[in-house]
């Protein structure tokens, strides 16, 4: 039987990904991180699923349809960069993602968890009691934009990079966009864009 290896997660809009081509591009000429995300494969995992045989896909996306219509579209922005692993070799380096500031105000005004959160945290039961194993560790979310990096990659380099990067790309709007759908997504190891979109399932209320 054959498996796919699956995530569930948010795609990054196409607007952001064009905007962020040319940071990556200039981020990747500054930083010698060994591995750099491709544009068309930014993303935010909420879930990952590892390898799933091909007859339980359909089962996945049952569950998927009915989650997707319990949360309602969110706006999220992209941050500032930082880092898992040790400062001065780091594994990974990522980009902050949240809801803008007007965003996050208001649903602190509310009383509402954030909506990304809220997402994983409701995906998580349905999924599990469907079968599926779930990674134990919490739930931070950012957008992976390298790998493997060295001591050249340290913070005062990353943040000096980041800096010259988003003034060069000429950016004048934020890298914000609207989270309308959760997606499934197959990895395809060698391949670049790496990340195949299997389905989508609308939230609440999207077109």
């Amino acid at each position: 039987m054959e498996n796919f290896r699956l995530f569930v997660g948010v795609a990054v809009s196409n607007d952001v990904i064009r905007a962020m081509t040319p940071i990556l591009s200039q981020l990747s000429a500054s930083l010698p991180f060994k591995r750099w995300t491709h544009p068309a494969d930014l993303h935010v995992t909420l879930h990952f699923l590892g390898d799933v045989a091909v007859n339980r896909v359909e089962n996945l996306y049952e569950a998927m349809a009915r989650i997707a219509q319990t949360a309602s579209p969110f706006r999220l922005q992209l941050g500032e960069l930082a880092t898992f692993g040790q400062p001065d070799a780091p594994r990974v380096l990522w980009c902050k993602v949240s809801e803008p500031a007007p965003a996050a105000a208001a649903s602190i005004a509310a009383s509402q968890e954030d909506p990304l959160a809220s997402l994983h945290d409701a995906l998580a039961t349905p999924l599990a009691s469907a079968g599926f194993a779930l990674e134990a560790r919490p739930f931070r979310a950012h957008v992976t934009l390298a790998r493997n990096g060295n001591a050249a990659c340290g913070p005062a380099a990353i943040a000096a990079a980041w800096s010259e990067a988003t003034a060069q790309s000429g950016a004048v709007a934020p890298l914000a966009w609207t989270a309308e759908r959760v997606t499934v997504f197959r990895t395809h190891i060698g391949r670049r864009p790496g990340y195949e979109r299997l389905a989508e399932f609308p939230l609440r209320g999207a077109l």
